[in-house]
């Protein structure tokens, strides 16, 4: 092999091998609270109508997305449902923005919490469509849990809920 053959390739080779730790190094910057949220979840949701019981599959989209699809038990009035959310993060305004909705009618909405890419707290309020209950989740990522811990007010009063989540 002569000299600039031998070059070529491990100019090659280095390409190569720095597009790797790049690629490595990019897939690493999907942001704490979205990393913390992929796999399969367990969840119990505990609130004025009762428990329900779920189960979430959650993917890695890109470096700045997530999806999920899952199972919702009974709650109150509502049958069980299927899930379907996105989960997003702005890097430059420092906002996390969550869509989803489910096979119950009008059950659908987008959330946004303010936070950094290392968060293990943040607290969501209802952005689209206009809450007038004014629901707030207050989301704790730690150690294969998730806790959700919801407020909002209805005829009046107000009214609390609790999801605990643990990973499969």
């Amino acid at each position: 092999m002569s000299i600039s053959r031998s070059i070529f390739t491990l100019a090659v080779l280095v390409s190569l091998l720095a597009a790797g730790a790049i690629g490595a190094a990019r897939a690493a910057t999907l942001p704490t609270p979205l990393a913390a949220l992929v796999g399969n979840w367990s969840c119990t949701y505990t609130g004025p109508k009762g428990s329900a019981t779920s189960t979430y599959e959650i993917v890695k989209s890109n470096d700045l997305w997530i999806s999920g699809t899952g199972d919702n038990g009974a709650y109150g009035k509502n049958p069980p449902s299927k899930t379907v959310f996105v989960w997003g993060y702005d890097t430059k305004k420092h906002l996390y923005l969550s869509m989803g909705g489910d096979t119950n009618p009008g059950d659908y909405g987008t959330s946004t919490a303010t936070g950094p890419a290392n968060a293990t707290t943040l607290t969501f309020t209802n952005a689209w469509p206009a809450d007038p209950t004014a629901e707030k989740d207050l989301w704790h990522f730690g150690n294969g849990k998730i806790t959700v811990s919801s407020t909002w007010t209805e005829k009046g009063k107000t009214m609390t809920s609790k999801s605990v989540c643990s990973k499969t």
